[in-house]
């Protein structure tokens, strides 16, 4: 099976040595070959060093680096850092003392390329040194040459896999939504979740100021979905992203969501309710049996499965007020509020990495259950 490492590193120039030093130790515990090692640490310290040297982020910034062995030999080092702009080689002058990094990860690397963090802002530049390289040497991503207009995966395939989390019920967590112009004119938001890392403190969670985040994270607007809290006992998510600091409190890149036009992210009107949003994700809910599911059943049968109920609006709901949620609905025509005890666990899957999702008035989640 693949293995892989992950460091975090701050934007400074002593962080290409230290990625040096944690790479050439890494390597001695997979028993890499000399040769690839020393390649492999020396295009790491270029790319390093061009993320801390000329990426032009906000302060406080960290630069994000994923080593995966795979198991046909071949390793591959991704670093990230929060900046849009691809690189591009060029050619450096002979009297110039930097510009050809790039120049060297073309030249030594079996394949290389980068793109932009679909699980995250920023981008990432890859490359693969090792064996098991054939034809033009490009494996799953694209090359920066033929990145225009083209969507990439939110994660390779060498790093992705699962992560379990159980306990979930009644849990509180918060979101914080980075939003920003999508491909097609719409509004995207990268989402990103507390859970997992911290029981969002109400504490920091009320300190966080959207306007201040929205100017620190160079997006145009930031929403604060939160506190939340899960109606849902488990969780299998696929697909994950960075952690991120927001004044301090920790977040994880959960998912990206398509923000339909006929959606008020303002707030100033209630057409955001009872109206269907995709959301970018890889993830597998149960509930468990024996335990109360709360749903919303709409046109078609179609039942959406509550996933977390919101103090966004109401801060007196509780995990047992949920039994009489649909006194307080005001449902459209077509849509019931239902309440059910399964005898055996209810998995809610995501299709083709989708979910879709509404919210009713009071912003609690529901996710469309597709049998």
């Amino acid at each position: 099976m693949n293995q892989h490492i992950e460091w975090r590193l701050p934007r400074s120039p002593r962080s290409a040595g230290r990625a040096r030093a944690f790479l050439a130790g890494q390597a001695k515990d997979w028993k890499l070959p000399d040769d690839t090692t020393e390649t492999a640490v020396l295009l790491l310290s270029e790319l390093v060093t061009n993320a801390c040297r000329h990426a032009r982020v906000p302060p406080g910034r960290e630069v994000w680096t994923r080593c995966v062995l795979r198991r046909d030999g071949v390793l591959r080092i991704e670093v990230s850092d929060a900046s849009d702009v691809l690189p591009r080689p060029r050619a450096a002058a002979p009297d110039e003392e930097s510009g050809r990094g790039l120049a060297l990860v073309e030249a030594l690397a079996d394949a290389w390329g980068a793109y932009p963090r679909a699980c995250g802002i920023g981008k990432t530049v890859w490359f693969e040194v090792g064996a098991g390289v054939g034809g033009d040497g490009v494996r799953d991503h694209r090359g920066c040459a033929a990145l225009e207009g083209v969507e990439e995966e939110p994660m390779s395939e060498t790093t992705r896999s699962s992560r379990h989390l159980s306990g979930m019920r009644g849990a509180r967590y918060g979101e914080v939504l980075l939003i920003s112009p999508s491909e097609d004119g719409g509004l995207k938001a990268a989402v990103y979740n507390t859970f997992g890392l911290n029981d969002c403190p109400l504490d920091k969670w009320n300190a966080l100021d959207a306007r201040a985040l929205a100017e620190q994270f160079q997006v145009p607007m930031v929403f604060l979905n939160g506190p939340r809290f899960w109606t849902i006992d488990e969780v299998t998510t696929y697909a994950w992203g960075d952690v991120e600091k927001f004044d301090g409190l920790e977040a994880r890149w959960a998912a990206e969501v398509r923000i339909p036009p006929d959606i008020d992210v303002s707030g100033a009107s209630a057409r955001k309710y009872y109206v269907e949003t995709t959301v970018a994700r890889d993830t597998e809910y149960v509930l468990a049996a024996g335990r109360p599911v709360y749903a919303l059943v709409g046109p078609g049968e179609r039942m959406y499965v509550l996933q977390a109920y919101s103090h966004t609006v109401d801060g007196s709901q509780t995990i047992d007020s949920l039994a009489t949620l649909g006194d307080r609905l005001r449902l459209p025509e077509g849509w019931r509020f239902r309440v059910g005890t399964p005898d055996e666990d209810l998995h809610v899957r995501t299709a083709d990495n989708k979910a879709t999702v509404v919210q009713d008035e009071l912003e609690n989640t529901y996710m469309l259950h597709v049998r």
